[in-house]
């Protein structure tokens, strides 16, 4: 309707747009009516993009031009009459800015040849020839003007003005207020009008009148035709007012109309501002896991960036194409001259050779699109799509091109299995049609063309043979709207528009249809069928739920994002806010959209978010990025890292801000930490006696020396860093190799032990330990070492060390001697025994004599202490072979249960006292690995004392568990005394309570070696005066062994 009040209207109107150029802004006719044409003798279409001042005939350009720029940087309205003499037209000129235009409004002016609109009740005057043409030609402006024109004289009352009287009304006044022109002659303005007083009018007129000072407003009223903006202009005239009112209703409409489109138009801007500003987030990672081939080059076609799937595709790293060879250089020779010879007809200059002939082209139409064979490193020739394009800066120079590869091997090998079947669906798919359908409303039959089942590979013979065969197919959710609609055809609906899904038999595919049709009347006029097309939609629905689905996932992208999306107006009030928003503040986005900025930042922070704000604003930077902290809605603030950019419209004016906000709380905490744990290292490596370095890993250098270094050395931090080798002055000569050698193996940690010369003047061990530091990828950047003096340990050390080699000498003369003396004992000990054997045989030999029990009494004496001592001389042996290491146990898998039951038998089951040993045995038995040999002299020698420090049954228990085996010898005697535990298993000791019952103190020291030598455990829980248990833990092995 706007329009074609605009095409229709019988006032000429124009809108100038402005446009700068360096500091002078140009007018150019945006749109013209027919009207506006018509007066100038032109046609709407010349106008278009055309300066404002070639067709205006009757007014110079320079003065029209200035006074266009006045109205659009002022904002006030100027009207003018201009006259075009040689053809003697008149016309009025308004000039009105809306928005960012100028409008324009022109109107041609009668002059009429007679004085037609004089007032009958005034008798003409002889007048001057040139008098009598001015009246008439003001009477025709007045009396033909659109402006409402009225000439009001005040009324006077006690020297104060209290109304005005019409002299002079127009039509156009009559026509605004609703008056005939014989009422408003014959009355006053506030009697026809008294509501001007409360809307200030007639306060202006008498302003004016007073003071003749002109007054121009815009004001919106309401008489009895209806409610009207009017532009009110208020002029002196001698002791009159003229009042003009320009009914502007129409262009306030427009003006609202396009303020509401301009709206609209700048939301959907940034909406896509913003939806861009996320996409280009997209962009590097596209470039980099893109799988296409992309390569970008300068403005010679020289390759300056190569993604990583052209080095995949080609073969070639990006240091051998980058700056040294241009994308044709990766095409087969043969091919590519070949697209070259095709390009050399399309460009400008038919000189160019070679690669010129590609980047002229691609200047020319920005854009090159060829399929050819790229030539990879290894000789391999590979079909590609190449997409050649220019890349533009934001002057729209050009910085060089973009060359997108995609390998179509894959396509290439199905294109030729594809030919055939295209070739027969080319005429099925003609106009997106996959043919025609006929349907017989009388009898439900349905005849489809053959191209329909070609198109999707249903078997030739038709399945669709009724109506219901065919919605059978149709998709179970669109099942119910197609029986709708088919039952409305047979009603009698005439059309038939449809669309569904379709579930294919054989592929089970779903494709979306539209279905059209017609129903056909026989000369009856009965229905009989219906005749229609049926369309495939399913890439198109297809598209658009992709589209929808992408601008979902964008959405959700942002919606999901730990940073805050945000966007200001110019004045700093939110506009947009993502949900991070309130995870980090705790503010809620619908309490803080339309609200400053700085009301969230600490007050501490503001002034300085400010002097931030004012120069992004003022254009003077495009962006800023700084830290800074926002308050918590629950109390304390967060770090965040403010990083934000202009916005701006078409018309590059500002709109306002966008950027992110991201929490680095947990980051400043962390360098927080990192800073007081620097100081503390400092702390502790400054004040200890070892030294202590930092070195780089790739190049030899100190990167920090503690204080400890020059202490020793005399040596400062500054000549170690000046010089690291340096350090190897005061190392000894001898130790020097070695130390350069252990730091110049850069991948391997080292400990080693060198010697220095001390400050003193005296020669000082150091025992240095250097090991690696990796970084969060885990590659090596930094040796750290400590080197400790350990002078006095190392003297410590060689004086230990001689004092184990006169250990061990003693050692061996014990052990010589214990052997010596074992054998020079036993051999008497050995004559003792005989000779005693024999004083015994014979004293009982013959008769009986009166001296021969004490005979036997002193005999049996001697030989127990015999006895004795070759038990102590063994059990001495023993301990020895045991210290010295000849002690090897012959481990074996052994039935224990037998060992322990057969040794009981041997030893301990014809005792003169009838006491025996109960074995007890729990769980499921299975070998132990053990020496039998060394385990038979451990069960007899517990098992013996057992019985000769208690007067009952020892019990010997074994129980199998999963892991081990436990064997425990019990006994109820005298018990040990807690004092006396702990050295029960050293060599020689024997408990305080033993009294006079013999032993040598060596038995339980020598049965804890032979369980130790079978990798076993012997412990002993004893009370005294309750008895005693000794415990052996023996370790079961897989599958069941010890």
């Amino acid at each position: 309707m706007l329009q074609l009040w605009f095409d229709s209207a019988l006032l000429g109107v124009a809108f100038l747009k402005p446009k700068r150029r360096g500091k002078t802004t140009i007018f150019h006719y945006q749109l013209v009516n027919t009207r506006f044409a018509e007066l100038l003798g032109r046609t709407p279409i010349e106008f278009t993009q055309q300066p404002i001042g070639k067709f205006l005939p009757f007014i110079a350009e320079t003065e029209f031009t200035q006074k266009v720029l006045t109205v659009f940087q002022t904002g006030v309205s100027q009207e003018c009459q201009c006259s075009q003499p040689a053809e003697n037209r008149l016309f009025s000129l308004t000039l009105t800015r809306l928005e960012s235009q100028v409008v324009v409004n022109l109107q041609e002016i009668r002059i009429p040849e007679q004085a037609e609109c004089a007032s009958p009740s005034v008798i003409p005057q002889p007048q001057p020839p040139a008098i009598l043409e001015s009246n008439q030609l003001l009477q025709t402006v007045i009396y033909n003007s659109p402006i409402a024109l009225a000439l009001l004289r005040p009324v006077y009352q006690d020297g104060h003005i209290v109304d005005f009287r019409y002299l002079i009304s127009n039509p156009s006044n009559c026509l605004l207020t609703g008056f005939r022109q014989e009422d408003m002659l014959s009355s006053s303005l506030l009697r026809l009008f008294p509501h001007l007083v409360q809307n200030s009018v007639f306060n202006r007129l008498v302003d004016v009148a007073q003071n003749g000072k002109a007054q121009h407003f815009n004001l919106r009223d309401e008489l009895d035709p209806g409610p009207f903006w009017g532009n009110f202009s208020m002029l002196q005239v001698g002791t009159d007012v003229l009042l003009s009112i320009q009914d502007v209703t129409h262009l306030k409409d427009v003006e609202e109309e396009l303020r509401q489109t301009n709206l609209e138009l700048e939301q959907r801007v940034a909406e896509r501002t913003a939806q861009v500003q996320q996409l280009s987030a997209l962009q590097q990672a596209i470039l980099t896991y893109a799988g296409q081939a992309i390569a970008a080059t300068d403005t010679r076609g020289i390759i300056q960036l190569v993604n990583p799937a052209l080095e995949t595709l080609t073969g070639y790293q990006a240091n051998e194409l980058i700056g040294k060879v241009t994308p044709g250089a990766l095409r087969d020779p043969f091919s590519h001259q070949n697209q070259i010879t095709q390009l050399k007809s399309d460009v400008d200059d038919f000189s160019l050779t070679g690669e010129d002939i590609v980047t002229a082209y691609v200047t020319k139409h920005n854009f090159l699109r060829r399929e050819n064979l790229l030539l990879a490193k290894d000789g391999k020739r590979i079909p590609v799509l190449s997409t050649v394009s220019g890349l533009y800066d934001e002057q729209n120079e050009l910085m060089g091109f973009v060359d997108i590869t995609t390998d179509i091997t894959y396509l290439k090998k199905i294109e030729e299995a594809l030919l055939h079947a295209q070739q027969r669906n080319e005429l099925a798919i003609k106009a997106g049609k996959l043919g025609i359908w006929e349907w017989n409303l009388l009898t439900d039959e349905l005849e489809l063309e053959a191209d329909f089942y070609t198109y999707f590979n249903l078997p030739n013979q038709p399945c669709f043979q009724r109506i219901n065969e065919a919605i059978s197919f149709v998709h179970p959710d669109d099942l119910d709207h197609v029986h709708a609609c088919t039952e409305e055809v047979k009603r009698g609906r005439k059309r038939f528009n449809l669309e569904f899904r379709v579930v294919l038999p054989t592929t089970k595919s779903i494709h979306f249809l539209v279905v059209d049709g017609l129903r056909l009347h026989s000369d009856c006029d009965s229905v009989q069928r219906m005749v229609g097309v049926v369309v495939d939609r399913t890439t198109q629905r297809q598209s658009q739920y992709a589209l929808q689905e992408s601008e979902r996932r964008y959405r959700t992208l942002v919606d999901t994002m730990q940073e805050v999306v945000f966007q200001t107006d110019t004045g700093g009030l939110w506009t947009y806010l993502n949900p991070a928003w309130q995870e980090i503040t705790g503010f809620s986005i619908e309490e803080s959209i339309g609200t400053r900025f700085l009301n969230y930042i600490l007050p501490e922070d503001q002034a300085r978010s400010q002097d931030l704000f004012e120069p992004l604003i003022a254009r003077q930077k495009p962006y800023y990025r700084h830290v800074i902290r926002y308050i918590h809605k629950k109390g304390g603030y967060r770090w965040v890292e403010v990083f934000a950019q202009i916005t701006v419209n078409e018309q590059d004016e500002l709109t306002g801000t966008t950027g992110t906000l991201t929490d680095i709380t947990e980051r400043k905490k962390a360098e927080q930490a990192l800073l007081e744990s620097e100081q503390r290292f400092r702390q502790i490596a400054e004040n200890v006696d070892e030294i202590f370095w930092i070195s780089d890993i790739q190049k030899f250098r100190f990167l920090y020396v503690n204080p400890a270094c020059e202490k020793l050395s005399g040596m400062s931090a500054e000549e170690l860093y000046a010089d690291p080798f340096s350090f190897t002055k005061v190392v000894v000569e001898e130790d020097r190799a070695s130390l350069l050698a252990a730091f110049g193996d850069r991948n391997t940690d080292s400990v080693l032990q060198f010697r220095v010369h001390h400050r003193d003047g005296s020669i000082r061990w150091l025992s240095a330990r250097r090991f690696t530091i990796n970084n969060e990828e885990g590659i090596p950047t930094r040796h750290v070492g400590v080197a400790t003096d350990v002078t006095m340990a190392m003297e410590k050390e060689q004086i230990l060390e001689e004092t184990l080699t006169k250990e061990r000498t003693l050692n061996a003369l014990k052990s010589q001697f214990i052997t010596t003396a074992s054998h020079e004992f036993r051999t008497p000990l050995a004559s003792i025994i005989s000779s005693i054997e024999l004083v015994r045989h014979y004293a009982n030999v013959n008769p009986p004599h009166s001296s021969t029990p004490s005979i036997n009494k002193h005999s049996n004496t001697i030989l127990k202490q015999v006895m004795a001592l070759d038990e102590l001389i063994a059990d001495t042996l023993t301990i020895s072979k045991i210290e010295e290491g000849n002690v090897r146990p012959q481990l074996e898998s052994t039935n224990i249960v037998a060992l322990i039951q057969e040794l009981v038998s041997l030893n301990f089951a014809s005792r003169e006292d009838k006491r025996l040993v109960e074995l007890e045995v729990t769980g499921q038995a299975v070998p132990v690995r053990i020496d039998k040999k060394l385990m038979m002299h451990v069960f007899t020698n517990l098992l013996s004392n057992a019985f000769k420090f208690s007067t009952k049954n020892p019990i010997l228990a074994v129980r199998f568990a999963q892991q081990a085996v436990t064997i425990t010898v019990s006994d109820k005697g005298l018990g040990i005394p807690q004092k006396d535990l702990p050295h029960l298993f050293r060599k020689f000791f024997r408990a305080g309570n033993v009294g006079h019952i013999k032993g040598t103190g060596l038995g339980l020291a020598i049965c804890q070696e032979y369980i130790n030598l079978q990798q076993g455990l012997l412990d002993v829980n004893s009370i005294e005066g309750v008895g005693t248990t000794f415990t052996i833990t023996l370790r079961l092995r897989q599958h069941g062994t010890a």
